[in-house]
């Protein structure tokens, strides 16, 4: 989360105005992430919403998301929920972008999770894949490798001659056919500090907007690049075994899936490797932001693959 647009007193109140959920106590921008403006805000009747403002997506792209976070919650699952106004509307327009109110679920961020949540996220993950099965909606993935691929021509100039090779033969890896694997809709940033804990239970998921359809085990090796991480970008053997096995209670994965797992390693280690270097070159000036390194997952890319420079 990150505060591109500034908000000031009157904006949120005169927001608030078309809401049933109470007038404006405080609000307070939130530090973190790269791509929308968030907001904490306290109303009248104690309680605690998110705002935020989408700074890339247009309005009509949005529902998909508030769709699947609204599909999951009635499934039971903790996910934000979006608030609707006194005309059912949930997305209102400020300064000039798209914006919503959604509800703040409980729990904290854990920057270093003890094994017994780390396999309570792996348990809540498989969940969602099985509850997206029979969500009607679908939205491509939008960061696939063909949107890695055009992404790194805008900034390759930047590199170095031997990062740009290593990156060109990872896409020539990458292209190869792939067998038929099960899929649905994946979270695609299910990092740790888009996860809340309460206690060693999760509390719920969070930041849904990179959700898209996609195989399963795509969005696996996303969280084990991240949850299953030594400090060299090497995979934590043990870490990796207790978040597949507490996967497979509720989601048995196939062998394909487990064959097909050192590929989408590197596939997900080059998503989030070339959308940080795009953020670290081309980045948005915003009023509080923490901007992640690109260099981790060159790191991770390596260990993978086995290539040196």
């Amino acid at each position: 989360m990150a505060v591109y647009t500034s908000l000031d007193t009157k904006d949120i109140e005169i927001l608030l105005s078309n809401f049933d959920i109470g007038t404006l106590e405080k609000f307070t921008g939130i530090s973190g992430g790269i791509t929308n403006s968030n907001f904490f805000i306290d109303t009248s009747k104690k309680l605690r919403y998110i705002l935020t403002i989408f700074e890339e997506h247009q309005a009509g792209e949005l529902s998909f998301y508030f769709n699947f976070m609204a599909h999951l919650s009635f499934k039971g699952f903790s996910c934000p929920n979006p608030i609707h106004d006194q005309k059912n509307q949930i997305i209102h327009i400020l300064k000039n972008k798209p914006a919503a109110f959604l509800s703040k679920i409980p729990g904290i961020v854990v920057e270093d999770p003890n094994e017994s949540q780390l396999a309570s996220m792996a348990e809540n993950l498989a969940k969602m894949h099985m509850f997206s099965l029979d969500f009607k909606e679908n939205k491509p993935n939008g960061r696939n490798l063909g949107w890695m691929k055009a992404t790194f021509h805008t900034f390759s100039q930047y590199l170095d001659s031997s990062t740009r090779e290593f990156i060109l033969k990872q896409f020539d890896y990458l292209s190869t056919d792939l067998p038929s694997l099960p899929s649905g809709i994946i979270h695609a940033d299910l990092f740790r500090d888009n996860v809340l804990f309460n206690g060693n239970e999760v509390g719920g998921f969070i930041d849904f907007y990179y959700a898209c359809n996609d195989y399963f085990i795509y969005d696996l090796a996303i969280v084990i690049n991240d949850w299953c991480i030594e400090f060299d970008g090497g995979i934590n053997e043990q870490r990796k075994k207790i978040l597949l096995d507490a996967y497979n209670k509720t989601r048995q994965l196939n062998s394909n899936e487990l064959n097909s797992l050192d590929f989408f390693l590197i596939l997900a280690a080059m998503r989030f490797l070339i959308s940080r270097y795009h953020d670290s070159f081309l980045q948005k000036e915003a009023e509080m932001s923490n901007p992640k390194d690109p260099l981790f997952f060159l790191e991770i890319i390596k260990h993978r693959s086995g290539l040196k420079f």
